[in-house]
């Protein structure tokens, strides 16, 4: 199989060929407009698809960096604006949009809805034109992570990437130990990028770690969400190529009954770099 250390060699140019874009807009049943932007690469055939959630006050275009390295490596992307963000502010006619503050955000702009709202926007991709509806990952970024893993046994991505999962106080009780359970239920591979001084972040990725097929990046320092994009999009855009698009390969399964948890790996196969995953 071949390595990551190898795929990072590729050109990326492969895949610069005109890519077509399609705007989402979706109703929840709460009555927000949710808007996105669909790009599917150019090329025959049904491609894979990664639905990326951005953190509290930012929009779709944080993606960036990593999306466009995505569409050259053959995937789709489906970058939302959140609920409460961007163009996603209309609520039955009113505007309705996050403030600086995050709690009295969540609850006015209803962010416990958001795993709703990704299971919404999954099952709008998956019909569309150009995507392979069966091989689908998602990617978020501090509320935006802690949101899509608890979408993940609503819609079984193949893969998801968590940044810095954080907010949970905005999902109601117990929501660590929900979060947890449905990474674990979903039998997703999960990439978490999370740092040391982070420590909502940290407690939240730690439980992860028992999770079969799970690959917990920790680094010094206090970099959260978005930050980590500029110094590893590469490594996250080959992650979800090698998942999504060799599923049958990588997608982990759930470990021997007879196996203690504890004994599970904690890297994603041949995919883990060979650099210590603690750095400065």
């Amino acid at each position: 199989m071949r390595r990551l250390t190898l795929l990072l060699t590729l050109p990326a140019l492969l895949a610069t060929a005109q890519a077509a874009t399609t705007e989402m807009s979706l109703t929840t049943q709460d009555g927000y407009t949710l808007s996105g932007t669909l790009t599917v690469p150019d090329g025959k055939g049904r491609h894979p698809v990664v639905i990326l959630a951005h953190q509290f006050r930012s929009d779709r275009n944080g993606w960036a960096p990593l999306a466009a390295k995505l569409q050259a490596r053959g995937l789709a992307t489906l970058a939302l604006d959140l609920r409460g963000h961007g163009a996603s502010t209309d609520q039955a006619g009113v505007k309705v949009a996050v403030t600086g503050d995050f709690l009295p955000s969540a609850r006015l702009v209803g962010f416990d809805q958001i795993p709703s709202d990704l299971a919404l926007a999954t099952s709008w991709v998956r019909k569309q034109k150009g995507i392979n509806g069966r091989r689908v990952g998602l990617a978020g970024s501090s509320v935006g992570a802690f949101a899509s893993l608890l979408a993940a046994p609503r819609i079984r991505p193949d893969v998801v990437l968590a940044l810095s999962p954080a907010g949970m106080e905005a999902f109601g009780d117990r929501a660590r130990d929900r979060m947890v359970s449905a990474a674990t239920r979903a039998h997703t591979s999960v990439m978490a990028f999370v740092s040391m001084g982070d420590k909502e972040a940290l407690d939240n990725t730690e439980p992860l770690k028992a999770n079969f097929g799970a690959n917990i990046r920790t680094f010094e320092g206090s970099r959260h969400g978005f930050d980590f994009l500029d110094a590893h999009s590469d490594v996250m855009a080959v992650f979800f190529a090698e998942y999504l698009h060799h599923p049958h390969m990588l997608r982990p399964t759930a470990a021997p009954a007879t196996q203690p948890a504890a004994a599970a790996p904690s890297t994603a196969t041949d995919l883990t770099p060979t650099a210590p995953t603690t750095t400065p």
